[in-house]
């Protein structure tokens, strides 16, 4: 009996060893199975994720700009004002000058006699004589009645040129004073003397004037005044 028992323990501790190899061998197994089941997931899935940076996201959950912050300068665009040139404002030397008073050119028509003529080259005056309209050369003037009767009394010539017209005035010493118009009578002073010839030169120094002096303003009659003194009546007293 205690033989049995004896073997019998040792198979019971035999087998009882084997049991224990066997279970570990099989929780090794198990143990590696898991793990490379394990590893083969991890190569399937990829390892665990990492997880999100927070960076860039305020509080609020909006994200906010990583790239520093530059001061950029405001371009300033200068108003009109400031770019407008001032305008220089001219010296006295600069100034315009005061404008002259205008002046005309043309051709005056200066009165002779035609003596005996009888009306044919011009209207008849006292003893048959013909007053006949000449032409002058262009002449510069402000005034053309100052300008024609200047260049009638300011011609000591007898006869005219080559014409044969005849100057009653040339023996006068006579100077133009002024001028003016009123409705179509243009009245000329004189001063000085008037030397005539005699009754046929009297008609033919007022009619020199007078026709001189109605060209010359554009006028239908004309007053001629001798110191003051009307023409007529300045010869009658002769």
């Amino acid at each position: 009996m205690l033989e049995l028992a004896a073997v019998a323990g040792n198979v019971g501790k035999k087998g009882l060893g084997t049991m224990l190899r066997n279970r570990l061998t099989r929780l090794s197994l198990a143990s590696l199975a898991g793990a490379g089941m394990a590893l083969s997931l991890s190569g399937c899935f990829g390892g665990p994720a990492e997880a999100p940076s927070t960076t860039g996201i305020s509080e609020s959950g909006v994200p906010s700009s990583t790239a520093p912050a530059t001061d950029t300068p405001a371009t300033t665009t200068p108003s009109p004002s400031a770019t407008r040139t001032p305008t220089p404002t001219p010296s006295p030397s600069e100034t315009a000058p005061a404008t002259s008073p205008s002046t005309m050119t043309s051709a005056l028509t200066i009165f002779y006699v035609a003596l005996n003529d009888q009306g044919k080259s011009g209207p008849m005056i006292g003893c048959g004589d013909s007053i006949v309209a000449t032409e002058t050369g262009p002449v510069v003037y402000a005034s053309q009645v100052e300008a024609a009767m200047s260049d009638l009394l300011n011609d000591k010539d007898a006869q005219h040129g080559q014409s044969g017209l005849m100057n009653a005035l040339s023996s006068s010493n006579l100077t133009y004073v002024s001028s003016s118009v009123a409705g179509d009578t243009v009245t000329v002073e004189l001063s000085g003397a008037i030397s005539s010839g005699g009754v046929c030169d009297d008609p033919r120094i007022i009619a020199q004037l007078t026709y001189t002096a109605m060209v010359a303003a554009g006028t239908g009659e004309a007053k001629v005044l001798v110191n003051g003194i009307d023409i007529n009546k300045y010869l009658s007293q002769k």
